[in-house]
């Protein structure tokens, strides 16, 4: 996880995983032996435009163990897992930089690129 949220330091990510935790939400990973080589936080939330899906706040494979199929069988056991709670999607955000990412998501995922998110800093 520190690979993708390299930006909050190890106190600060426990205090948001508390709160986030509160409203449900799951932490899933993948290992290789004792190795956790990939891993993907989630909710199960409902609103309009989405019915109940499942969202994906995170997602990350260890920078080197990419393209080994490990994310690819993550997001298969997660996927399995909403279809088991009724959610009608899997949703995610992801950075406009992260082509890569984008790639993974549609090639290999079948995912399509749905809508932009905006947001506004306000502190």
């Amino acid at each position: 996880m520190s690979q993708l949220r390299d930006h909050l330091s190890e106190t600060e990510y426990l205090d948001y995983l508390a709160e986030m935790r509160a409203d449900g939400y799951r932490l899933f990973a993948l290992f290789d032996d004792d190795e956790i080589v990939s891993v993907a936080g989630v909710v199960v939330t409902t609103n309009f435009y989405n019915g109940r899906h499942l969202f994906v706040y995170d997602l990350v494979t260890r920078a080197d163990r990419r393209s080994e199929g490990y994310g690819t069988r993550l997001m298969t056991s997660v996927e399995e897992w909403a279809r088991d709670r009724d959610c009608e999607s899997l949703t995610l955000e992801s950075g406009l930089w992260r082509a890569d990412a984008h790639r993974f998501y549609e090639d290999d995922l079948g995912m399509d690129r749905y809508c932009y998110t905006f947001k506004k800093e306000l502190g």
